[in-house]
């Protein structure tokens, strides 16, 4: 991701690079617990990844400082996943940022559970979550497993929600999933 004379650069080292755009240094790295699988948000001056640890960073984007970290994970569990340990929550959306707002989700599989948080992006202060979503068929045991980027238009949050629900639909103010539970049985 590119910003201002600054590239930032993350990857399956759980590291977090900026470069200097014009020469390639190195201005700072900073660690996260797991890997990152989507590339840094750059909002205002803050640099944000989703890890596979299960947490959310937000780093001054010009020297790398911490500002705020926030567990997306429900409860800190490790399992093995393609040969290295990760949360069995990690942050498969990575972070998106829109009108201050910071919305994340982490989850493998829906039947382990998925949460999605809205996270002022200033402070990473919890604004609205949705644990329920992973689950919204009990009868069949199936709803919205994390999957991919996330999108907001018209006042709605998507995610690639995997393959029983996609994409899945949330009303941005306070987190409700709108995908009817019914529909999955007919799939």
């Amino acid at each position: 991701t590119a910003a201002g004379d600054l590239v930032f650069l993350a990857g399956s080292d759980g590291m977090v690079h900026a470069l200097n755009a014009a020469n390639g240094k190195l201005v700072w790295k900073a660690y996260t617990g797991g890997d990152v699988r989507y590339p840094p948000t750059i909002w205002k001056d803050r640099a944000f990844v989703g890890s596979g640890d299960g947490w959310v960073y937000a780093f001054e984007a010009k020297t790398g400082r911490p500002l705020w970290h926030f567990r997306a994970a429900p409860v800190e569990r490790r399992i093995p996943v393609y040969g290295t340990l990760q949360s069995t929550w990690p942050i498969g959306s990575g972070v998106l940022v829109e009108d201050g707002i910071a919305y994340v989700a982490a989850g493998i599989v829906n039947y382990d559970g998925t949460h999605v948080y809205a996270l002022d992006a200033a402070t990473g202060r919890l604004k609205w979550q949705n644990n329920t979503s992973g689950h919204l068929d009990p009868e069949a045991h199936t709803g919205v497993s994390v999957q991919g980027h996330m999108m907001v238009n018209s006042g709605k949050l998507y995610l690639a929600g995997g393959n029983a629900v996609s994409p899945a639909i949330y009303d941005i103010r306070d987190g409700r999933n709108l995908n009817d539970p019914q529909a999955l049985r007919k799939t």
